[in-house]
C-alpha cells in the first residue's frame, strides 16, 4: 500500500483521534463511533485499495489508491449532503449492531488491508476496539446476508461520492 493511503486509512481505524472532537456519539452496546468498509480491487496486475470511513458526528472520507504522485485520491463529505449522511448514518447503525459476529482487537494497525480482489473488509471502531470482518464482494449483495444493510449502505455512500464529485467537475467545467 502506498503511504499516503496507509497513514489515512490508519487514522480512520484508531478512534483517539476523534477524542478531544465535540459532539462524538457512541451507538451500540459496544459504543461505537466509526464504520466503514475497505476493498480490494483490481488494476491490472496490481491490487489497489479503495477505503470508506464515516463516524458519528456525521462526517464522511473516501480514499483510494490510484497512480498519483502521492499514491492517493479521495473525498470529504457529510455535511451539507442529507442523502450522504443518511446513508452513512444507517451504515453506522448497522455496524453497531452487527458487533458481535465480527472479530474484536485493541491495535488498529494491525489489521492488514484485503489483499485480494473482491474482498471487502467491514470495519466498526470504539475508544477500546476495532471490529472487523471480510467477505467477498459477491456474497454481500447478497440481500439474505447477515452484513447485506451495512455493505448496502456503504454502496449508496459510495455513490453519494461519485455524484458530488461528478457535479464539481461539471461545475469547474
Amino acid at each position: 500500500m502506498k503511504p499516503a493511503y496507509t497513514n489515512m486509512r490508519n487514522f480512520w481505524l484508531d478512534v483517539k483521534n476523534l477524542e478531544n472532537r465535540k459532539g462524538i456519539i457512541e451507538i451500540g452496546p459496544e459504543h461505537i463511533c466509526v464504520a466503514g468498509i475497505e476493498m480490494a480491487l483490481a488494476d491490472g496486475a496490481e491490487t489497489k485499495h479503495l477505503f470508506l470511513a464515516t463516524n458519528s458526528l456525521g462526517d464522511s472520507s473516501l480514499y483510494f489508491e490510484n497512480n498519483s504522485k502521492s499514491g492517493l485520491g479521495g473525498m470529504i463529505g457529510g455535511h451539507g449532503n442529507e442523502a450522504l449522511q443518511t446513508a452513512a448514518a444507517r451504515m453506522l447503525a448497522h455496524a453497531s449492531k452487527l458487533t458481535s459476529s465480527m472479530q474484536a482487537q485493541t491495535v488498529p494497525a494491525d489489521l492488514p488491508a484485503p489483499s485480494m480482489p473482491g474482498k471487502v473488509r467491514l470495519f466498526a471502531v470504539s475508544k477500546e476496539k476495532l471490529f472487523h470482518t471480510e467477505f467477498t464482494e459477491e456474497e454481500l449483495r447478497e440481500p439474505s446476508h447477515p452484513f447485506y444493510p451495512f455493505f448496502a449502505y456503504s454502496q449508496q455512500a459510495v455513490g453519494f461520492f461519485r455524484a458530488q464529485q461528478t457535479q464539481s467537475s461539471a461545475g469547474q467545467a
